[in-house]
């Protein structure tokens, strides 16, 4: 389809589907495992009932009534977003309608919303449920990937944000539960809604299928229920970036001269101040990606008898993204010409030296002068594959037996799955350069200016240099069951319920990894030419257009495929062919060798030292007590969970590590694996308090007390460890199975105020005071002649996290009539703010990875006349992504808003027509390293848009 065709139809189809159905019940939230509280708590008047009896609402307002509804009746302080209708989630992504939620922030990949962020906490510290189970994740943390499950199966995501003994321990930021529906608690009979469109990102400039439908049943009695839901998404996007993979700290070898000296010598050869920071590399890229998803779920309810309840339900998540790279880069070394700093120790401009400059200057290459030598600069062309291939399921049946009119029992029991598989190539073939590159960074310019690149596109320079192949596999698999009862007491007393369970729970996370890391640098060394059959040029046509200096970018270079590029090196001929200082001998004997290893030099080799086998078993046990009085209500109570890991792998240590000649690169031999196991076991005290009561018929106020952990992430409990890197970034990783869960004592306040059954304004204050804090470290760990930094979890950091969040939502219908009656408001704002104290070893200028100090969100929206609309802007300071990144040094994301427009049209009762539109702005992400001027990552996805018909049976 033409753009211009495109757009036009986008133009005229601006409208998001709405519901025509009545909103539902509010659902029952201790089916969950979550007390409510009796009704007649929520301090709702008369009128309210009234209206909830008579009224037919739909869409956005149901949305909204309802997420209200569950907010003012539950027994602890709680967030919701609720569907429009069965299968009509307000956005086509979950997380992108949980960022109107106060207190939550996004991460997003690829344009779409990933991860959530809860009160400055990031997605490690928040449990995602699905129907009050854990699902498993294809991530190789515990973190919930929120882009694998399509919104038309959700009716509804809670947000716990104080907690209860029934809920499952783990979200010191948040519990969420994605609720699928449930035919019971919705309309009788049977229904049919099909929608279908498509999805179109600006960028690419293509459209592709995106179809859902959801049907239902229930009998007239209401004793039985089924429903189904199933969509498929096939979208195409493009991803382009500018790219420093760290600033290095510390001195940098310099060439005391101009670009154009000639006849220098040894002495010209010195070292910089010790306080600068260089840039590592600079790479121009764009991506190309095609995400496809298909999912299916399903629900069968049946009222066995008047005391027993059946449900049974399951989903299935095959989410696969296929992303392709073409990349121009320049990786910097030392040594520098001309280097210039500003008075932050920012290095603002350098030459690296070219063949031309070393011609003149021939003492400088001299080999006595060891690793003082001065090589050359390289331009690079990268071509190279990243792919994410998950499939995830979910399966689980509770049976409810209502034993008297006081005593209810349940039993769950659950299964889930998740697989990851990643294969990937990264290929390097590039030219040593003829003249001396020039690298600026100019002030109020975000991107650097690369200059005196030299004939950056003509093939007949490119050499082979580095060739990698590798494939992850993750599988997260669990069990789970729960035995669940409530006694209920119609006394006069102060105890209402008394609530009791226990739970247990297995996971096994297994990661492996299989690549060609020993032969990586076969052609390293820039020795070998690439036949120019296998090159082509690539342009890079409105690069980041909006991005100050992507006018200056280098965009047009070469291109290949790298499988083609792999095809041509492994050939025995090509393998045989004298480099890196070799004698004719010498490179016969290593071709041998690796036309020798398993799969050739490029074949896939497992690597036993990353293997990652972790077990974990928990046990639980729960006690909660419902208490009130004729205006209050609360619940006090304690949760025991009892922890074992173990955690099984190889230790390898390191034999050996050497360079070869005119390169940097690490080539890394390890000893032959010893397999190895370690276990943790340690036990949790858990109490909680909640009380709410009732200020008046609208307004409530709420307290709550817990302590709370989160266990350590599955994959940072390995025995695994990792080495790689240059001579000059040395770099590890690994697990620590010795870890220590994150503690957290939290303390809540809220004030709510219900205007009416959809307009509310709340203001809420916490506090949570953590001990034994996880986060990636990054410490110096010398081994031979080298210090690596070595970045993986660990426990130390104390500190504590004090917010403030204001909310509300506003209709326009109770002060006015007519067209102006059709509008409404919502919006929220968070303020955070952070004390950390870590030990003296590592960083103790950081706060928390994630937390955005200011956060905002703000939506207009209009429904009458057939039509809704919605308008929305999310907005977070800027904020700390790592404490640790490169070199250890602090990674930050600049201030970020985007705005979000979605609408429909009712054609007739049953059918809509319907488009979003996402990011209408083009803003782009911006991360740096300690100070803004330092660059790190400029990224833009462009605008999104869906659209399409919704039809309703």
């Amino acid at each position: 389809m033409k753009k211009a065709y495109l757009l036009a139809a986008v133009a005229g189809v601006v409208f998001v589907p709405s519901a025509r159905a009545q909103t539902a019940p509010v659902a029952n939230l201790q089916d969950q495992g979550v007390q409510t509280g009796p009704q007649t708590d929520s301090g709702a008047t008369p009128q309210d009932a009234a209206a909830t009896d008579d009224i037919v609402v739909t869409g956005i307002r149901a949305s909204l009534r309802s997420s209200q509804a569950t907010k003012r009746n539950a027994a602890l302080i709680v967030d919701s977003v609720s569907a429009e209708d069965v299968g009509k989630f307000p956005d086509v992504n979950i997380s992108e309608s949980l960022q109107r939620v106060t207190g939550v922030a996004i991460d997003r990949n690829g344009g779409e919303g990933q991860f959530i962020t809860v009160r400055g906490l990031g997605p490690q510290f928040n449990t995602v449920l699905v129907n009050g189970r854990i699902m498993a994740t294809d991530n190789p943390g515990r973190e919930f990937s929120f882009d694998v499950l399509s919104p038309n199966m959700i009716q509804r995501t809670d947000i716990y944000k104080s907690t209860v003994p029934q809920l499952q321990e783990g979200g010191i930021g948040a519990t969420v539960n994605i609720v699928t529906a449930r035919p019971l608690e919705g309309k009788g009979g049977a229904h049919v809604t099909i929608a279908a469109g498509g999805m179109y990102d600006t960028l690419r400039d293509k459209a592709s299928p995106d179809v859902s439908g959801v049907a239902s049943f229930t009998n007239q009695a209401k004793t039985f229920g089924a429903v189904v839901a199933a969509s498929y998404t096939n979208r195409f996007s493009q991803n382009d970036q500018f790219i420093i993979h760290g600033w290095l700290p510390g001195p940098q070898g310099l060439i005391a001269g101009g670009a154009n000296a000639a006849g220098l010598g040894a002495a010209s050869l010195v070292d910089s101040a010790s306080n600068i920071s260089t840039p590592r590399d600079s790479t121009f890229n764009r991506s190309l990606e095609n995400r496809e998803r298909l999912n299916v779920s399903g629900t069968v309810q049946g009222q066995l008898s008047d005391s027993l309840l059946l449900t049974v339900d399951g989903l299935y998540s095959k989410f696969d993204a296929y992303s392709t790279g073409r990349t121009f880069g320049a990786f910097y070394t030392p040594r520098f010409i001309g280097l210039s700093t500003n008075s932050n120790g920012t290095v603002i401009g350098f030459n690296r030296p070219g063949s031309q400059f070393l011609t003149a200057n021939p003492a400088l290459t001299d080999p006595a002068l060891a690793d003082r030598r001065v090589t050359l600069s390289q331009n690079d062309n990268y071509a190279s594959y990243a792919n994410r291939l998950t499939t995830s399921y979910q399966v689980g049946a509770n049976l409810k037996w209502s034993v008297t009119d006081a005593l209810d029992l349940k039993f769950d029991a659950s299964r889930t799955q998740a697989k990851n598989r990643t294969p990937n190539a990264f290929v390097v073939v590039g030219s040593l350069a003829q003249t001396s590159p020039r690298w600026d960074l100019v002030s109020g310019t975000e991107l650097p200016i690369l200059t005196n690149l030299g004939p950056i596109t003509d093939p007949a320079l490119m050499r082979a240099h580095y060739t990698s192949i590798g494939e992850g596999r993750v599988r997260d698999s669990g069990s789970e069951y729960h035995f669940d009862g409530e006694f209920r007491n119609d006394d006069t007393g102060i105890v209402k319920s008394i609530l009791f369970g226990v739970a247990y729970n297995e996971r096994n996370k297994n990661r492996t990894n299989a690549d060609n890391s020993d032969t990586v640098c076969s052609y390293c060394g820039y020795d070998i030419p690439i036949p120019t059959s296998l090159l082509s040029p690539y342009a890079m046509d409105n690069w980041l257009p909006k991005a100050s200096g992507s006018d200056r970018a280098p965009v047009d270079y070469l291109t290949y495929d790298p499988m083609a590029i792999i095809a041509h090196l492994s050939q025995p001929s090509v393998l045989a062919q004298v480099r890196q200082g070799r004698t004719a001998a010498e490179q016969a004997a290593e071709a041998a060798r690796q036309l020798a290893l398993p799969g050739g030099p490029f074949g896939l080799r497992d690597r036993p030292g990353q293997l990652l086998d972790v077990r974990e078993k928990v046990w639980a046990g729960y006690l909660n007590i419902g208490i009130g009085g004729p205006r209050w209500s609360g619940n006090v109570g304690f949760r025991v969970a009892d922890t074992s890991v173990l955690s099984q792998g190889f230790a390898q240590t390191i034999r050996s590590i050497t360079v070869n000649p005119g390169d940097d690169n690490l080539n890394i031999v390890f000893n032959d694996p010893t397999a190895t196991s370690v276990r943790n076991r340690y036990r949790n005290f858990l109490p909680s308090a909640n009380v709410k009561y009732n200020l008046s018929d609208t307004m409530l106020l709420r307290a709550a007390a817990s302590q709370t952990v989160t266990r350590p992430t599955l994959t940072d409990l390995g025995v695994d460890n990792n080495y790689t890197g240059r001579i000059t970034a040395a770099v590890s990783g690994g697990g620590n199975p010795a870890l220590r869960p994150f503690k957290s004592t939290n303390y809540d306040l809220s004030y709510e105020w219900y205007i009416s059954d959809i307009s509310y304004l709340s203001v809420a204050g916490f506090y949570k005071e953590f001990s034994d804090f996880l986060e990636q470290q990054t410490l110096p760990v010398p081994i031979g002649i080298y210090t690596f930094q070595d970045t993986r979890t660990r426990n130390g950091a104390t500190g504590s996290v004090a917010g403030v969040e204001v909310g509300g939502q506003l209709t326009a219908d109770r002060l006015t009539s007519g067209f102006f009656g059709g509008f409404g408001v919502s919006g929220n704002y968070t303020y955070v703010s952070s004390t950390a104290n870590r030990t003296a070893a590592t960083n103790n200028s950081c706060g928390y990875n994630g937390l955005s100090p200011h956060s905002a969100n703000g939506s207009l929206f209009f429904q009458k006349y057939g039509i809704q609309a919605r308008a929305s802007y999310n907005w977070r300071s800027s904020f700390l992504r790592t404490c640790f990144s490169d070199y250890g040094q602090p990674e930050d994301r600049r201030a970020y808003g985007q705005l979000d427009f979605s609408a429909s049209y009712d054609i007739t009762p049953a059918f809509q027509v319907y488009a979003q539109g996402v990011n209408l702005t083009q803003n782009y992400v911006y991360d740096y390293s300690v100070l803004e001027e330092r660059v790190k990552n400029v990224q833009n996805t462009g605008t999104r848009f869906n659209f399409g018909v919704r039809a309703s049976f």
